[in-house]
């Protein structure tokens, strides 16, 4: 049986769960992070837009999945597309307004063009540069392991074994949903507004819920 590492022990320390104490050092902790990007974060239904964002072919909007830039957008099949705002080529991002329509996304590097679902359409110099060797098939964006909506509310996880959407939201998850669906039609007014907290995330889920 493998020894169980010192580090992993000494964090098994900083909380006690007959108490309800916590060491903060979980809320500054570097690789404690690190681990929450890969089990939470990329594990989880990430909430990414309202479908009324995204009305028509090539609306989009962009969001993250814990570091990962990701873009929002409906295809021309009027599908909810969730791509990784990543050029596969050299990693140049393809898209920076927040929000607005467009026909493809392109790379402002070295020109790599992709339709709305993602899939790589147009290469400079395919021919002449790559010997006409490229495999576009394979060098689309990234995409989310799967997108799904609840009441017009468009979620996303990396995970492709993540369980179905409305079973990882739970009767809690639904009914806070639902409560603001009950009114009638939702419609996002246009806009973006953000606020940026500088600090772990944990201590903003901690002040949002008042404990």
């Amino acid at each position: 049986m493998a020894a169980i590492p010192q580090d992993v022990i000494a964090r098994d320390s900083w909380f006690d769960v007959d108490k309800g104490e916590l060491d903060r050092r979980v809320f500054s902790d570097q690789d404690i992070y690190q681990e929450e990007l890969k089990k939470i974060f990329a594990r989880a239904w990430n909430f990414m837009c309202h479908e009324s964002q995204i009305p028509e072919p090539g609306d989009y909007f962009l969001n993250r999945i814990g570091e990962d830039h990701v873009i929002a957008v409906r295809d021309r099949n009027q599908q909810v597309q969730v791509l990784l705002n990543s050029c596969s080529h050299r990693g140049n991002t393809v898209c920076r307004a927040e929000q607005d329509n467009t026909r493809s996304f392109f790379c402002s590097y070295h020109g790599w063009n992709f339709a709305l679902d993602g899939k790589l359409v147009a290469i400079p110099g395919e021919k002449d540069f790559y010997r006409s060797d490229i495999d576009k098939e394979a060098l689309g964006l990234q995409k989310a392991a799967q997108v799904s909506s609840y009441k017009g509310f468009v979620f996303a996880t990396l995970d492709a074994s993540a369980p179905p959407l409305e079973d990882y939201l739970g009767w809690v998850g639904r009914l806070g949903i639902d409560s603001v669906a009950a009114r009638g039609e939702i419609e996002v007014v246009n806009g973006i507004q953000k606020n940026r907290v500088r600090c772990n995330w944990k201590l903003v889920v901690d002040n949002l819920f008042g404990g």
